[in-house]
């Protein structure tokens, strides 16, 4: 019985040291942004991200943090590169609009005077016709052609078929 009360001691308190570090494991996972120590002046407070140790004090009811010279120049420096890029995006932003600008007008160009052999619309005033002037030649051309060639041929068709008759 002695045996069963410490086996099942030893068990209890196996099970309570992994629950145990099965919770500070979980709790470590969590990432902590601030660490905070008091001090005789106050709260010092350690950004566990940017490594910015800031002094706070208490004013009234409130916390009030000043950050370290370290962390003032952190964040300058993050301005001044944020102003750069930001600089830097305006210029390609200004470089993009005159592109399409010039894009833009150049289309706009292409669509009131086009160029000889590029013109895309679909259909052009009936003044003009759908040919240049020498295509509409051609085209009469092979239709007067064509029409000459169908009239003999049904001037055959006739004298054979009064060829036939007669006999």
């Amino acid at each position: 019985m002695k045996q069963s009360f410490l086996a099942s001691g030893i068990l209890a308190a196996a099970i309570a040291m992994g629950a145990q570090s099965a919770f500070a494991e979980s709790e470590q996972e969590v990432p902590v942004r601030f660490e905070m120590q008091q001090t005789d002046k106050g709260v010092v407070r350690l950004d566990t991200r940017t490594g910015i140790v800031s002094l706070c004090t208490h004013k009234g009811d409130k916390l009030v943090c000043q950050p370290s010279i370290d962390g003032i120049k952190v964040y300058e420096e993050e301005i001044t590169r944020l102003e750069t890029e930001n600089s830097t995006m305006r210029q390609e932003l200004r470089d993009i609009s005159e592109a399409l600008a010039t894009l833009t007008e150049d289309a706009s160009v292409a669509a009131i005077k086009p160029k000889p052999g590029l013109d895309l619309s679909l259909a052009k005033p009936k003044d003009e016709g759908w040919f240049g002037e020498e295509e509409e030649e051609k085209l009469n051309d092979a239709l007067q052609f064509t029409e000459n060639a169908m009239r003999r041929f049904f001037s055959v068709v006739e004298e054979m078929k009064d060829d036939f008759q007669k006999e």
